[in-house]
């Protein structure tokens, strides 16, 4: 069996340009990040079963674990078929069992994440079996790009900067003060498609800033975060509001909607502090994570 363990994201900043005659809008992201992981195991799958995905969750509600795909409209299929591919091997019968922990649909690059820990497993499973040389790093980074914006840096990790679609990345040194975080999830799911939709509607396009700069304190990251998506996200699902504000009277130093939403992050100075809003909002019947930031990004375990 191999296992390989891949991070959830936040985008401290998300700025969004205006629509491209490709139908992509350009974004300028600032990506964290968090020790909030998925995991994946491989295993080599009994004759004639075919690929086999099996899908359980961690403390997330059941409908997020109902929605994740099981057939081959899996991004975990989809590398599977790209990696024996590329390797001229004929895709073989597997066994892939994901946990979820990241909530699905949230802005947070849950099946991303199950993506870039498929890539790393099944380059391990290539170089045991069929004695194929493992990619690089670099390699498997250039690669997830084929599977979405968000696979590349969930394969890096760490702090960076996206631009173009969010996956051409500049890694960037860790932020030099701990961060904690109040994962707030909706019960009710938001369409990506429909936000970016709502967004051309609402603005249509915003300048992007520098990114790279560092950032010294816990204040000021607050102050830097935003979200260009936030707006229309909360016109569709007018509740992530009332999140919000549960989050600041809680002591959150800034909430803001994570990604495309509907799951609203809130930042907090210390871990004792998120712990006793975490519980505030949960005695509130609010579906809720901690996470902390972290710079591992995805591996074998």
């Amino acid at each position: 069996m191999i296992r390989a363990s891949a991070p959830a994201k936040v985008n401290l900043v998300f700025q969004v340009g205006k629509l491209q005659s490709d139908g992509y809008h350009p974004v300028n992201s600032l990506y964290l990040e968090l020790d909030l992981r998925e995991e994946l195991s491989l295993t080599k799958g009994q004759a004639g079963s075919g690929v086999q995905i099996f899908v359980r969750g961690e403390n997330l509600p059941a409908r997020h674990i109902n929605s994740v795909p099981r057939d081959n409209t899996n991004l975990v299929y989809k590398v599977a078929e790209a990696m024996f591919a590329r390797a001229e091997v004929v895709l073989e019968d597997l066994e892939i069992d994901i946990l979820k922990r990241i909530p699905v649909a949230g802005g947070m690059a849950g099946g991303s994440a199950d993506a870039a820990a498929m890539l790393i497993a099944c380059n391990e499973y290539l170089h045991l079996y069929h004695q194929i040389p493992r990619l690089a790093k670099a390699e498997l980074i250039e690669l997830a790009a084929e599977f979405g914006s968000d696979v590349p840096f969930s394969v890096l990790g760490g702090l960076a900067v996206g631009t173009d679609r969010g996956q051409k990345l500049s890694a960037l040194d860790p932020l030099g003060f701990e961060t904690h975080w109040v994962i707030a999830i909706s019960n009710e799911g938001l369409s990506t498609p429909a936000v970016y939709d709502r967004f051309d509607e609402l603005a249509g396009g915003t300048s992007f800033t520098e990114l790279g700069q560092p950032i010294g304190s816990i204040a000021e990251l607050a102050e830097f975060m935003v979200n260009d998506l936030e707006e229309a996200a909360t016109y569709l699902l007018p509740a992530i509001s009332q999140t919000k504000a549960q989050l600041v009277e809680l002591g959150a130093l800034k909430a803001m909607v994570s990604g495309s939403g509907p799951t609203v992050i809130g930042l907090f100075a210390s871990r004792d502090s998120a712990d006793q809003a975490a519980q505030e909002l949960s005695s509130a019947g609010v579906t809720c994570f901690i996470a902390s930031a972290s710079y591992g990004g995805t591996r074998l375990l």
